[in-house]
Order: structure tokens, then sequence, then C-alpha cells
């Protein structure tokens, strides 16, 4: 069993974190940059800790690290270099385990905890690109160049021994195999969430059922689901998954509200955290069984989804 299946024998359901980059804007960073908050592995690494700490103080089970948006071209464009862009990446892996250990080596009541998985964030092409096409899939290369793009970063990460990958916001059928054909290779679980435009397709208009099918079959896929969509889509989403697979079903959306990516921003008002509480719970009663929260959910979200879900 992989420790994310030991975990979820041991307390059923499994609670993530939340948003980096809208944590990160509401600690007061700017994240207005082509890297996002990966900016910050270089320039400050205890911003990024300190959220991380946020999120497990809340009761995140699992913490998702900040290699979303770090990739070696992104480095690179940004004047970097290539052995610098390597060292920043398996930064974002070990900061997220360093604080996941002080954190757990200080918790004097580990009554009712489980000590929380660090799962390593592979972002799709598109966040690289860091042109909105992260929610298209429209990214104009070949099937081979986005092979390569991805297999350079899982190596790298790999090495890192994270407890898990999270592959997530995927936009499309075709990225997530290529992905998922690469994740063979290495000995570390693995889920993969897409992200969705409505209750039945993803972004790149992929049927999700369809998605869950290939999935369902990958015996090296832990888990997989959806995150970074609107709560509206999500129970929907789930019900299709379900019908066609039985594997650990991931959630984690995002506040509801629309990205701009000339702005950086996230556009219109979201939902607020009780009412994310009584939605997360009605996502475990449609059988979602690792739920948090992606861009606009912060640490109040993930407190009252524990509350709401493990009281």
């Amino acid at each position: 069993m992989t420790n994310l299946e030991i975990l979820l024998t041991k307390q059923k359901y499994i609670i993530l974190d939340g948003a980096l980059g809208t944590q990160m804007q509401k600690n007061g960073y700017d994240i207005n940059d082509s890297l996002w908050s990966a900016k910050f592995l270089a320039e400050d690494p205890k911003a990024i800790e300190e959220i991380h700490l946020q999120y497990l103080e809340a009761g995140a089970d699992c913490i998702i690290t900040s290699s979303y948006q770090a990739s070696i071209e992104g480095f690179l464009q940004k004047g970097f270099t290539k052995e610098k862009a390597k060292e920043l990446i398996v930064l974002s892996i070990n900061l997220a385990k360093k604080i996941r250990d002080e954190f757990w080596q200080k918790l004097k009541n580990k009554r009712n905890r489980e000590k929380p998985l660090v799962a390593a964030s592979i972002g799709p092409y598109g966040a690289f690109l860091a042109d909105g096409s992260e929610y298209t899939g429209e990214y104009n290369i070949s099937n081979e160049e986005l092979k390569e793009f991805h297999k350079k970063r899982l190596e790298i990460i790999a090495k890192t021994n994270p407890d898990l990958f999270a592959v997530e916001t995927i936009p499309s059928l075709n990225e997530a195999k290529i992905i998922c054909e690469l994740l063979k290779a290495f000995n570390i679980p693995a889920w993969i969430s897409f992200s969705a435009k409505n209750s039945s397709l993803t972004n790149a208009n992929d049927d999700i059922k369809e998605c869950a099918k290939y999935l369902d079959e990958q015996k090296h896929i832990t888990a997989f689901g959806i995150n970074c969509t609107a709560p509206e889509h999500i129970s929907s989403l789930i019900k299709n998954i379900k019908a066609v697979s039985s594997k650990p079903i991931v959630i984690y959306p995002n506040g509801g509200s629309k990205y701009n990516p000339l702005t950086k921003k996230w556009e219109s008002s979201s939902t607020d955290s009780k009412e994310f509480g009584k939605l997360a719970n009605l996502w475990k009663n449609d059988g979602a069984s690792i739920i948090g929260g992606c861009c606009q959910t912060g640490p109040e979200e993930i407190k009252e989804i524990r509350r709401v879900i493990l009281s």
C-alpha cells in the first residue's frame, strides 16, 4: 500500500491544504510574476515556509509544495543558471519536508492526527507559459516536447523522495497520459487532478469519464480527481468519476472566481470559509475522500473543512 492509501485506512478522509499564491498575497507578498509564488524560492524561502506552517496548524494532513510553477525553463527565462534552477526546484520540496517535520516534532497533542504527507506539485506545461493556457491546454508544441519538459522536472523532484506526486490542474487527457507514462519510472505514488470547465468536461474539452476510465486502469496512480475548478461543478464531476472508477477521489476546487492571466489575479467574489466547509461535506457525501482547496482558499477554509469532515 502507498502512504496515501495507508493514511486513508487510518482516518478515511484526508484534508489537503489550500492555495499558496492566494495566501502569499494575504500575507502581503506580490506574486505578479511569471514564476508566481515560485519566485520566493529564490527571494524569500521563509515566506513559503510560513504558509506551509499555517496550513499544518489549520489541520492539513497533506501539504503541497511550491513547485507548481517551478521549472528549468521558467527559471532560465528569469536569468537563473540551469544549476540554480535545479537547486530551487529541489528546495521547494525540502522546504515543505522541513516544516512538516518541525511541526510534527513540536506538536504536543498528536491524538486523532497522523503525520502529514508532503505532495510534490507538478503543474501543467501552461503554468510555465504563465499566459492562462493552463486553463485551455492550447500549447502549440509537440508531444515529444511536452514529454521532455515534464521528464526533466520529474527526475529532479523524484531525487528528493517526496511522499507522493500531486500532478495538478491538468487541462487535457493527452497531457495526463504523457505524465502518467513518465511516472512509471519512479517508485513514488501519485495523484492526477484535472481542471474542468463544467460538470463533465476538462478545460481542454475532454470527457471527465474518459479521463477517469484511463486513470482507473493505471495501477501506479493512487488517486485522481479535480482541482482549480468552480465549486458549483464539483458534485457532478465526482459522480461522473465515481460512475466509472473505484479509486480514491481527490477534490480541491477554487473559491469560484475567474482567473485573469494578464493581471495574475482572480476576479469577483469567492465562497466564504463556512460555506466552503458545507460544500466540502457535500463532496465527501458524494464520494470524495481527499479534500482541500485551491486558488482563493486559505487556512480558514482548511480549518473549517477539517472541523466539518472529521468532527
